[in-house]
């Protein structure tokens, strides 16, 4: 995760960026007291008694750069799976790009979280012919208080197929690795992080992937998922002219530590 979302999302907690579709400026977040918890995303709208759709200022924003902002209108379930989508146009030097988000009204704490996600491409439908397009981000991921926690599965639109993982402690203490994800843009993948006091085990389609053992948060946090525009030559790549991309969740389950 990079410094541009770290401050992006101490935004959202503090109340500064705006939340859609009448929920509060200020929610009250309530930590999990099931040990389990699932969302299949088929009931054609978003279950709003458990999930938040984020609006406003997005990860990604810089001024004179790139103008990205959330919106609501670009979170659906038509597909039978929650779908988000990103439109980047670019005029000059400037980029607008329009984005995505949903974060849980819960907080969890250590357990088992598993998303069945297919990484962002500019297929319109979620099994359709598409690819990765270069200024495109695509998180699965929790977070709390300016990232005092906060573990992360990320890919950048310019390198589809390297999945990131990172977790912080404090924005200053964190721990990175990845690993190569072929088709993750074509094709739908699980991705699993088992989160304990003294590790992370990343999975990817059941195969541990990586373990991290620095920096282990241990405060309960918000689970997300986003899609955000860059105009960068580095992180997330330039935006790509009159591009559409989707990103696709069949599912996310947690199952809280014993």
């Amino acid at each position: 995760m990079n410094k541009l979302r770290r401050i992006f999302a101490l935004s959202l907690f503090a109340g500064a960026a705006a939340l859609a579709q009448g929920v509060p400026a200020e929610p009250e977040f309530a930590e999990s007291a099931l040990p389990t918890f699932r969302e299949t995303f088929s009931g054609g709208t978003l279950d709003q008694t458990k999930w938040f759709i984020d609006t406003g200022q997005a990860p990604g924003n810089i001024d004179g750069v790139n103008h990205g902002t959330l919106s609501a209108e670009h979170v659906d379930l038509s597909t039978g799976m929650l779908r988000l989508k990103l439109t980047q146009k670019v005029s000059g030097t400037l980029a607008t790009s329009t984005g995505a988000e949903i974060r849980s009204k819960r907080l969890f704490g250590y357990g088992t979280y598993v998303w069945v996600a297919r990484a962002a491409s500019t297929s319109a439908t979620p099994r359709g012919a598409g690819s990765a397009v270069s200024g495109t981000v695509f998180d699965v991921f929790n977070f709390i208080n300016d990232s005092e926690t906060e573990i992360d599965f990320e890919y950048q639109g310019q390198s589809p197929a390297t999945l990131e993982m990172t977790n912080y402690s404090t924005v200053s203490h964190s721990q990175s690795t990845s690993t190569p994800v072929p088709g993750a843009d074509s094709s739908f993948h699980e991705y699993k992080f088992v989160w304990n006091a003294a590790k992370i085990e990343f999975y990817v389609d059941g195969t541990l992937v990586s373990t991290h053992m620095e920096h282990i948060p241990s405060a309960p946090a918000a689970v997300l998922i986003n899609l955000w525009g860059t105009n960068s030559t580095s992180f997330g790549g330039l935006a790509t002219h009159g591009a559409t991309s989707y990103l696709y969740v069949s599912s996310f389950s947690y199952i809280a530590a014993h």
